[in-house]
């Protein structure tokens, strides 16, 4: 045998391209890595957009019961308890920022500033959450231990307790479509003036 031939079947040459092997295994590796790295941030995107919107949520609902406070006579008198939709919208009274600023005695004042509350409340309510709807409502059992059991269309307010507005638990309820899944949400709270 001649030198060449000795060379050309060497051990060495046996392990021609075995790198690339290599590298391309490790490139599918770390692909295979940023995919569900990616997939991970994405996940995460969600939850927090949800988070968002649950905080705002809540938000508004302790946006209104500051705003029931500020108009106990309304509360004493029942004006926030709108347990249906269309009526928990209230109505604009532009003049109506303040008691002071509605017209009438006290009742009717207490009255026009609760309208007023629930307008405004709902206007805010339509502008942070997409579909929002929120009712405020005198019901005993707020969480029913199915969330699915009171959608907007239909509040599930019991009313029980309102013989006596000043001592009955209101509930805020505030439902939105959750953007991620297009399931409604729903954040409830209570408070008892």
């Amino acid at each position: 045998m001649n030198k060449r031939n000795r060379t050309r079947y060497s051990p060495v040459s046996c392990h021609d391209g075995f790198t690339l092997l290599e590298v391309l295994v490790a490139l599918i590796v770390l692909s295979v890595g940023l995919l569900s790295l990616a997939g991970m941030q994405v996940i995460g995107l969600r939850t927090n957009h949800s988070a968002y919107m649950r905080t705002q949520a809540t938000i508004q609902s302790y946006d209104i019961v500051d705003r029931m406070r500020a108009n106990i006579v309304g509360v004493r008198e029942g004006r926030y308890d709108k347990p249906a939709v269309n009526d928990s919208k209230g109505i604009l009274h532009a003049n109506c920022k303040t008691t002071s600023g509605c017209s009438g005695g006290q009742s009717q004042k207490a009255q026009e500033m609760a309208e007023h509350d629930l307008f405004e409340w709902n206007q805010a309510i339509t502008d942070v959450l997409p579909s929002g709807v929120g009712v405020v409502c005198i019901d005993s059992t707020p969480e029913d231990g199915t969330p699915d059991a009171a959608t907007a269309s239909a509040p599930a307010c019991d009313g029980i307790g309102s013989a006596n507005p000043e001592m009955a638990m209101y509930t805020i309820k505030v439902w939105w479509t959750d953007d991620q899944s297009a399931n409604p949400q729903r954040f409830t709270t209570s408070f008892r003036p």
